[in-house]
């Protein structure tokens, strides 16, 4: 500092703190580099402490070569500074490398423990992943089986009444021909129309229909409780048959949670591809909310994030107390 005060103020002082700063950045910057080129292009995969130990020894000596050019810049700037000037010897060097090992240790140290703790973390993720497709892959395994058990048993059995009704029509008297009559016809109706309907959600076929007819079908099931309302972008038929079934299978969990949960009287469902690359979800009720830190999720809200990380799409929810539900996800095609 001395050596700088006694220049004036302006450029002779600037031009030495500019000296100073080259002849401190000279050695630094080169053991910055070659630690860099090392990392970044190292020819060996790193085994054993005496690799390591010749790495450290490699850069210190890197080091000190443009050490002792720095100090040769500084002497011929201020030949009269002799304190700027460090002698170079074996035992500086030495210091200087139990230095840059006991440092680089301990970095090293810390960086393993982050290490570890990010890898346990991955096995994690990696875990919970698994298990969420599991949870998918068995939900989807039971609503085959109920759906094919509906199919043969449930429709085979109301045929059988029917016939049964019907071999008995003639017998009976006009009021009970009249109620038998109106048995078959809800039967029929049953076996035809809300079977299908049930079957259909349980185990919809995106190859024959369209992701929007399967909806519609959710919205004649839940009509009596809900007041739901659709806008579904055409490009979106054009999914996967996988994409489709997981969009599905949200928009079943979200109406379900929002007339058990909410409970709400209307509900909005919207899915758009805003890109080539990207399509949205969005399920918009007017429940009555809630402190979003206080909600438990379920086995519903489990489903719903397994689809959503199943079709890699990140989603999230808004709620507060007198607004309502808004579920949106976002996901890459």
């Amino acid at each position: 500092m001395p050596l700088v005060m006694l220049k004036d103020a302006g450029i002779d002082r600037a031009s030495v703190y500019l000296i100073i700063f080259i002849a401190a950045a000279l050695p630094a910057g080169a053991y910055a580099l070659g630690a860099y080129i090392l990392e970044r292009y190292r020819p060996w995969a790193f085994a054993g402490f005496i690799r390591y130990l010749l790495e450290i020894i490699g850069l210190q000596v890197i080091f000190f070569y443009f050490l002792s050019i720095s100090q040769t810049f500084l002497a011929k700037s201020f030949p009269t500074a002799h304190q700027l000037i460090l002698p170079l010897n074996p035992l500086l060097f030495l210091s200087a490398l139990f230095f840059a090992l006991l440092s680089f240790s301990l970095s090293h140290g810390s960086e393993r423990r982050i290490y570890d703790r990010l890898r346990k973390a991955d096995n994690l993720v990696q875990k919970l992943e698994l298990n969420s497709n599991k949870l998918v892959l068995s939900d989807e395994t039971l609503r085959r089986q109920t759906s094919q058990f509906l199919h043969d048993k449930i429709q085979s059995e109301l045929m059988v009444i029917a016939m049964g009704l019907k071999s008995v029509k003639g017998e009976s008297r006009s009021e009970v021909d009249s109620a038998i009559s109106s048995a078959i016809n809800r039967l029929e109706s049953t076996r035809s129309i809300e079977l299908r309907n049930l079957v259909q959600i349980l185990t919809p076929n995106f190859e024959g229909k369209k992701l929007s007819s399967y909806i519609e079908v959710l919205k004649r099931q839940y009509a009596a409780g809900l007041e739901i309302s659709i806008e579904i972008d055409p490009e979106i038929d054009a999914l996967t048959e996988n994409q489709q079934l997981g969009l599905f299978r949200i928009v079943e969990q979200c109406l379900l949670n929002s007339l058990l949960h909410g409970p709400a009287k209307r509900v909005k469902v919207s899915i758009f591809k805003p890109s080539s690359q990207e399509f949205t979800l969005t399920v918009e009720d007017d429940g009555p909310g809630a402190d979003l830190s206080r909600i438990n999720s379920g086995m519903g809200s489990a489903i719903i994030d397994s689809w959503v990380n199943i079709l890699k799409g990140a989603s999230e929810i808004s709620t507060s107390l007198g607004s309502g539900y808004r579920f949106k996800a976002t996901f890459h095609s």
